[in-house]
């Protein structure tokens, strides 16, 4: 069974531009290595000038002073990019489009090499390969890994400009249609565990339970 998230829009043969592996059309950027949660948490920045750390999620890991420090101590990088995760949701990819940013070590940046800079709409690749590399990680149970030496080895289709922005406009929907599920999901998980706290803070006494275990029973004393 395929998820929303799997669902992609099919790009014709006459409208393929380029086909190839992906370490083809595209550059890995400097990562981080020792970047991790504990020194992001010993380092909290001191300032509002800050850095976003981004790891396997869209949303920054956290946040580091834009102080000579962090410049020299890490590689800060320049958008717009592509990180593609690397443990965890590893395949998973998302664009980050202003700014500088700073890549944790559970993940890398890729961006187009400079002959296709123009040819490759980074929101359109993220949309259309983003559950493929996922469902090709190392380990598909547990935590998975997904290298640049698997993502070099990545057969892919680019289209035609044109179309890649056109579709990405597509994906968007589809994106902002996963997150509202998501968010409905929660609300009813929510109300769930609101309904079992108000059951285990009311109690239910043994004649209750015999109630509501023993159905029969009950319809035959009340209209004994």
């Amino acid at each position: 069974m395929y998820s929303l998230e799997q669902v992609r829009i099919k790009i014709l043969p006459k409208e393929i531009k380029y086909k190839g592996k992906a370490g083809r059309f595209f550059q890995f950027l400097p990562n981080n290595q020792g970047l991790n949660e504990e020194y992001l948490y010993t380092h909290q920045p001191l300032s509002t000038n800050t850095i976003p750390v981004y790891s396997t999620s869209p949303v920054p890991i956290g946040k580091l002073d834009d102080d000579k420090e962090v410049n020299e101590a890490f590689h800060v990088l320049f958008c717009p990019a592509i990180i593609v995760a690397r443990k965890g949701y590893a395949g998973r990819m998302f664009v980050v489009e202003k700014g500088k940013y700073i890549v944790h070590e559970d993940a890398y940046a890729i961006k187009a090499k400079k002959k296709y800079e123009g040819e490759i709409d980074l929101h359109w690749f993220c949309g259309h390969y983003s559950a493929e590399f996922s469902a090709h990680r190392t380990s598909y149970w547990g935590i998975g890994d997904f290298p640049r030496s698997l993502f070099k080895k990545m057969t892919v289709a680019i289209p035609l400009i044109e179309i890649q922005k056109k579709v990405a406009t597509l994906y968007a929907k589809r994106d902002k249609m996963l997150k509202e599920l998501e968010q409905m999901q929660d609300i009813v998980k929510q109300g769930i565990s609101d309904a079992i706290k108000l059951v285990t803070h009311n109690g239910v006494d043994s004649k209750s339970q015999n109630t509501l275990t023993q159905p029969e029973s009950l319809s035959r004393r009340k209209f004994a």
